[in-house]
């Protein structure tokens, strides 16, 4: 038995040695493959990128103007940022948006209220016409009455100067009455309140007041 010890014992290093060497065969093969995987990955995709510490892409900058004024209170995107449409950039203090509103509303009462009024006046000049006219018309034939009166010496002519007067007058406040109507009318355009200029641009304020909010 102790021969046979013998003659086995030179194996075993033999043995180790063969498997070091496949060890490091695979692990060349290993080496070999990756670096075979990172050049193919390199020639296909990483040589189409270059790499900077300090660069700029040349993209679609834009310059955003605010369209309406205000006190900043935050900011969401800096400058170079990549942003989409709708996206929020900035936030604007909203107390001028909400005064400019509440001014805007009561610009638009207030406009409603004088071109009621200006209604209102058109049906009041229009009846003051009416009595102008009856007024005239009175004149008129209480100086045609005194005519023939004159005439014939039954009056003095100064009854019958005050008479012609009188239409005179008369005349003179229908005309007058008349022109104030035209006047008013010239305002109100004939047409109906909510239809009116001046309502219509105080309508538009409130709008874009309550889109600035």
């Amino acid at each position: 038995m102790s021969a046979n010890a013998e003659t086995q014992t030179p194996q075993q290093p033999v043995k180790k040695s063969g498997k070091r060497k496949r060890l490091l065969l695979l692990l060349t093969l290993l080496f070999i493959i990756i670096a075979v995987a990172i050049g193919i990955y390199w020639f296909l995709v990483l040589r189409h990128f270059e790499e900077t510490d300090d660069a700029y892409v040349a993209g679609n900058q834009i310059q955003i103007m605010s369209q309406v004024s205000g006190s900043v209170t935050k900011v969401w995107a800096d400058n170079t940022d990549f942003v989409k449409e709708g996206d929020v950039l900035v936030t604007l203090d909203p107390t001028d948006a909400r005064q400019a509103f509440e001014k805007a509303k009561t610009a638009l009462a207030s406009s409603v209220r004088q071109t009621h009024q200006l209604m209102i006046n058109s049906k009041q000049l229009q009846a003051n016409i009416e009595v102008q006219k009856i007024a005239l018309a009175k004149a008129q034939s209480d100086y045609n009455r005194r005519v023939p009166l004159g005439n014939a010496n039954l009056i003095g002519r100064e009854e019958l100067q005050h008479a012609r007067d009188a239409v005179t007058s008369a005349q003179a406040q229908l005309d007058v009455a008349i022109q104030q109507y035209n006047a008013n009318q010239a305002m109100i355009l004939g047409t109906k309140l909510e239809d009116q200029p001046a309502v219509q641009q105080a309508a538009t304020e409130v709008r874009n007041a309550w889109l600035a909010l």
